[in-house]
């Protein structure tokens, strides 16, 4: 089931079960997060359970994996798992135009909806989506001041360090130590900030070099006078090698884009009109006998519309993955 993230809050599903008035017991798993929901229900004299989904449900979007059990509970005060009555992967998804602004009758916006739905799976094939969710970002430091971001990243949520939470938005302050971690004004890295006032911070984007320290004579460096090993000097950094990292970010778009919206729209007036039709854009080779039709390349390297693939053409990302040119 798809579920449109927009107002009127809070979102609600309903499913059809096997029996009316009974006790059931819906379970909603986030598979990226590797959390999961245990709520106790009752289905009404339609055999219909209707859930209410409020909080991350209406702020982010994401897929989620929703079963539904028969309640096997004779107490009352434990939960039981018993049968499966229902399997369903539940999408909340937030459109990139409104189908109810398009359309007046229910016919039409359902008509709409499926435009929509159509039009935002082709943007989503050529830019990757302009979607809002939560994401963990796993990473170990490298001896430098800044930790940097591959996905558009708008706020810092959690932070733990070597499995010790050390940052958390829920308190006030979030910082739970002597530093604050803060997404950089050009939104390409992470660093730290002291939470005490301090002097001037000449941050490292690269690690320091390291400098061999010569034994002295006079002060013993090592573990025993006689040491043949050589001390290595480096300067303090925010994110120290080695230091294991989780934080959990909110990334994406938080709005969409205006021409996004545009284009959009502009695919659903092609869609409904019937413009896309590649056949009459793409063949290189048509042949009558047999039928036999030869596209060319560019068939799928874009939309269909010359427009559109100019606005999207801004919100392509060569680079999806970390490397090393």
């Amino acid at each position: 089931m798809q579920i449109l993230r927009q107002p009127p809050y809070p979102l609600s599903v309903t499913y059809t079960v096997p029996d009316a008035s009974s006790d059931y017991i819906v379970v909603i798993q986030n598979v990226s997060q590797q959390t999961e929901i245990e709520t106790a229900v009752s289905s009404n004299g339609s055999s219909k359970i209707v859930y209410s989904l409020t909080e991350d449900f209406v702020r982010y979007d994401q897929s989620y994996a929703l079963t539904i059990y028969e309640d096997d509970t004779s107490s009352g005060v434990t939960l039981v798992r018993g049968d499966i009555v229902v399997e369903d992967n539940l999408d909340i998804t937030r459109p990139y135009v409104d189908p109810t602004s398009l359309g007046t009758t229910a016919t039409e916006i359902a008509e709409y909806t499926s435009y929509e739905n159509l039009a935002r799976t082709m943007i989503d094939a050529v830019t990757g989506g302009f979607y809002y969710s939560k994401t963990y970002l796993e990473v170990v430091g490298q001896g430098t001041d800044y930790l940097p971001l591959w996905k558009r990243t708008d706020k810092i949520l959690k932070v733990y360090q070597n499995a010790e939470l050390v940052y958390d938005t829920i308190y006030t302050p979030p910082a739970l130590g002597d530093m604050n971690f803060l997404i950089t004004k050009d939104k390409s890295a992470i660093t730290k900030d002291p939470t005490a006032t301090t002097d001037a911070i000449n941050r490292a984007e690269q690690r320091p070099a390291r400098i061999p320290v010569a034994p002295s004579d006079s002060i013993s460096l090592f573990d025993t006078e006689d040491s043949p090993n050589v001390q290595t000097i480096t300067p303090g950094v925010a994110f120290a090698e080695g230091t294991d990292y989780l934080f959990l970010l909110e990334t994406g778009y938080k709005v969409v884009p205006y021409d996004i919206q545009q284009a959009t729209r502009m695919l659903i007036d092609d869609i409904k009109c019937g413009k896309l039709d590649y056949y009459k854009r793409y063949v290189k080779n048509y042949k009558t006998d047999q039928f036999q039709i030869e596209y060319d390349p560019r068939l799928s390297n874009g939309t269909g519309n010359i427009l559109v693939d100019k606005i999207l053409n801004k919100y392509v990302n060569l680079i999806t993955h970390p490397g090393i040119l």
